[in-house]
């Protein structure tokens, strides 16, 4: 006969659904974290974080924190999932409207780091409850210091505090208090969401920060796009629909081409770009992996022997993305063709002069370049 083994539990099994039952249903619900390497445990740690509900523009407003006046902070409605180890995660929440908290007095010498922090206290675990209520939102004193240093983590869980009372909690904002009393903000709240959600990242996000799970989705504002955790461990880019590339003239009044490579420069911008920064001057970043559709074409005011090539910021033959294709008498020159390139890569276009010094005739044809990633390409 086979050999059975007693589950845990059911949610509403009981006549009363206990404290353990419900952080399980949470668990059950909200992204998990990656504990245990290789073999992660499941039902064993949850992704602390803010719960994204609700923007202006750009400005995600759960939790956030702003300067109002002087020391004085308010701090917006929201909910937050805070993992505790060992016990599960607590879903705390500030409910309408905005609360204000107030930093310590200015320091007298050096900066401080205060931490603006949503804490959880549970009695049930030995923390010392205030009789506020077992929810705060608190500031976390630093000290102060020629280089200031956080009193708190600010990536993830607070399990250790600079004072008694245990609990746990998530940090919101760091607000660095100057000698003359001006508070400097920087938003550092991480985001957190339900299984099979979009979830939004916040500015303490990391794009480095890994996931639990493929299939895994989050919104990656800095490239503007959706990312899919795959098999392979990494977060790729979920196609939107939109063009990715753009579109270069340079329009000036024959710029000169010297003997050797000239990086060739392009200063307008005749297709807006979309997922790829450009300098303004003459070289690109790519924002997202694939496959690109390269073209660059220039004519020259005479024909000499040379060529096109793409290549890093720094030209060498060994850093060629696209080499030439061959040393043609112009006066017109041409590269095109696909080309794989990965976040963060940078590159330029060089003309490469083999006869005497000539100019690029913009009077007749503007050069141009012209980069769009292909449909589909991940």
């Amino acid at each position: 006969m086979p050999t059975n083994a007693a589950g845990t539990g059911f949610w509403t099994a009981q006549t009363r659904n206990n404290a353990l039952q419900g952080r399980t249903l949470l668990q059950g619900l909200y992204l998990a974290t990656n504990v245990g390497g290789a073999n992660p445990v499941p039902l064993s740690a949850n992704r602390t974080g803010v719960i994204c509900t609700s923007d202006f523009g750009a400005d995600i407003f759960d939790l956030r924190v702003t300067v109002t006046s002087g020391l004085t902070m308010s701090v917006k409605p929201g909910t937050a999932i805070v993992h505790r180890d060992g016990v599960g995660p607590y879903e705390g929440w500030l409910r309408p409207g905005a609360v204000s908290v107030t930093c310590d007095a200015a320091p007298v010498s050096n900066s401080r780091n205060d931490i603006v922090c949503l804490r959880i206290y549970d009695v049930a675990q030995g923390d010392t409850v205030p009789g506020t209520g077992p929810v705060q939102i608190e500031v976390i004193t630093g000290t102060p210091g020629a280089v200031p240093v956080d009193p708190v983590n600010v990536s993830g869980t607070i399990s250790s505090w600079p004072a008694s009372g245990g609990g746990v909690g998530i940090a919101l904002a760091r607000a660095r208090v100057s000698t003359s009393g001006v508070i400097t903000l920087t938003d550092v709240r991480r985001s957190t969401g339900v299984l099979g959600a979009v979830r939004p990242m916040l500015p303490g996000d990391l794009s480095a920060d890994g996931s639990n799970c493929q299939g895994d989705l989050r919104w990656n504002p800095a490239l503007g796009t959706i990312q899919l955790y795959n098999a392979s461990g990494s977060w790729q880019r979920i196609r939107s629909g939109e063009d990715v590339g753009g579109e270069w003239r340079d329009a000036r009044t024959t710029p000169p081409i010297n003997l050797g490579s000239t990086k060739l420069q392009f200063a307008t911008n005749a297709v807006s770009a979309n997922g790829l920064t450009y300098n303004g001057t003459d070289t690109w970043t790519v924002q997202t992996d694939g496959i690109y559709n390269v073209f660059c074409q220039l004519r020259a005011t005479s024909a000499q022997n040379g060529g096109i090539a793409m290549g890093s910021t720094t030209y060498a033959d060994g850093t060629h993305i696209l080499p030439f294709l061959g040393f043609t008498p112009g006066p017109d020159y041409g590269l095109s063709g696909p080309v794989k390139l990965t976040a963060g890569q940078q590159f330029c276009f060089y003309f490469y002069n083999n006869g005497s010094n000539t100019t690029i005739n913009n009077a007749l044809r503007n050069a141009m370049v012209k980069i769009w990633k292909q449909n589909g390409a991940p």
